[in-house]
């Protein structure tokens, strides 16, 4: 079984330029097969090349505010108190600003053991996939790869 398999193909993506602001609509309406939200998602740049790739978790070291880890009581933290300008910083913030540029691609071609791989060994959750040509096509996820490999254990 191969990457090109499994794969999700490429429905939405981010642009450099977009603003964390529509980065957060683009990934909150792109749904993977089981109906929910994309936990990452890639950035292309005009030509369709991959640049970097954003996660939920880069957009939450956005938004909450730093104080509350260092806080141990987070009981009387008031979101109303922040929201207006933490909007302005999704607002204004690129998502240039906050993607990954360094990011680990995989063949189409490539087999789901070597997926499995990088996967472990870079301690990460998504591979965007790429063609022959260099275009990203898909992206293909460690839940997937896991739902995969344990279904032809079990067969």
């Amino acid at each position: 079984m191969k990457v090109k398999d499994i794969m999700e193909p490429i429905k939405n993506w981010l642009t450099p330029e977009m603003s964390v602001r529509e980065a957060i609509h683009v990934m909150q309406r792109t749904k993977r097969g089981h109906g929910l939200s994309v936990n990452g998602i890639v950035v292309l740049d005009g030509a369709m090349n991959l640049v970097g790739i954003v996660s939920t978790k880069d957009i939450l070291r956005i938004i909450i505010p730093s104080h509350v880890f260092f806080e141990e009581r987070h009981s009387d933290f008031l979101w109303d108190s922040i929201r207006k300008e933490k909007s302005a910083i999704a607002e204004s913030t690129k998502v240039s600003k906050i993607m990954t540029e360094d990011v680990r691609v995989i063949s189409a071609e490539e087999s789901l053991l070597r997926c499995a791989d990088m996967l472990l060994t870079e301690q990460i959750r998504r591979l965007p996939v790429k063609r022959d040509d260099g275009k990203v096509v898909g992206v293909v996820y460690l839940r997937d790869v896991y739902n995969a490999l344990t279904r032809l254990l079990l067969d």
